[in-house]
């Protein structure tokens, strides 16, 4: 098995097609349904093990609560959203702005930054969660309800992917990605500090998912700003934008890696 997932990797036709019709029959299959289902078999196994055992609570059979699929060798972890949360959050920090303001991002990293300073979340579907420090605001990236120059510190993690594909609701726009870029421009202030990513590698649309971009193309949308910082997560490292530019690109070009970037308006 392990071989003929290299084989088809390798060979990126055949991915890509592997990959279209994964994609197109994914929405009707139950998620992990055989794995749960086996997974069944061993939770009665406990069930009868554990309660056999002396010192066993009573059994009530209306009390079970079959989580069947945490057996992993390791906690599963979502890697793109875990270095770039992190590397943004650490640099928040770091700066301490006494007032940061976030677009679409996480929800546990907005609800983070909450006890670090003053946050306002901004979202085509805002958070129906209420913590101190926390303002939960309905907006449009496109319309950020905000006056020119007013922000200085600005982040939104893997959002400008999104914008124009219809995905979460919004409006049809094949600029949408460039219009996204140009209004956290005018918010941001002079000397602010922007966090963004986004999905890096052959310039290309998985609709209605995400766009994928070249990084040169995603820096230059931002004109006018200076690239401080980046973070490239890859399946099996994380790296810089130069360190990434020194790889044998093609080996990457069938995952999916996630650009961070930190920039300053100048």
């Amino acid at each position: 098995m392990h071989g003929l997932k290299t084989y088809i990797r390798r060979n990126r036709r055949l991915y890509k097609l592997c990959a279209f019709l994964f994609n197109m029959v994914l929405p009707l299959y139950p998620p992990e349904f055989f794995k749960a289902l086996g997974g069944y078999f061993r939770f009665g196994r406990d069930v009868v093990r554990y309660f056999c055992m002396e010192g066993a609570e009573p059994f009530n059979l209306l009390n079970l609560r079959p989580l069947v699929k945490d057996w992993t060798n390791v906690t599963p972890v979502n890697e793109n959203y875990f270095y770039q949360d992190t590397w943004a959050a650490g640099k928040i920090i770091k700066d301490a702005p006494e007032f940061h303001v976030d677009i679409g991002s996480t929800v546990l990293f907005v609800g983070i930054l909450s006890k670090i300073t003053r946050i306002c979340s901004v979202d085509v579907r805002p958070l129906p969660v209420r913590l101190e420090n926390l303002e939960c605001r309905e907006g449009s990236i496109l319309e950020l309800p905000f006056e020119d120059g007013e922000i200085f510190s600005l982040s939104s993690l893997c959002v400008l992917e999104h914008i124009g594909l219809g995905r979460y609701g919004d409006s049809l726009d094949p600029l949408g990605t460039c219009k996204a870029a140009q209004e956290l421009s005018r918010v941001l202030g002079e000397g602010g500090n922007l966090y963004v990513s986004a999905p890096i590698g052959e310039s290309s649309i998985y609709f209605n998912a995400y766009r994928v971009f070249e990084p040169e193309n995603f820096v230059s949308m931002f004109r006018g700003f200076e690239v401080v910082d980046t973070l490239f997560i890859l399946n099996d490292r994380v790296c810089t934008m130069d360190e990434y530019t020194k790889f044998n690109k093609p080996s990457y070009n069938n995952r999916v890696i996630v650009g961070c970037f930190h920039f300053v308006k100048r």
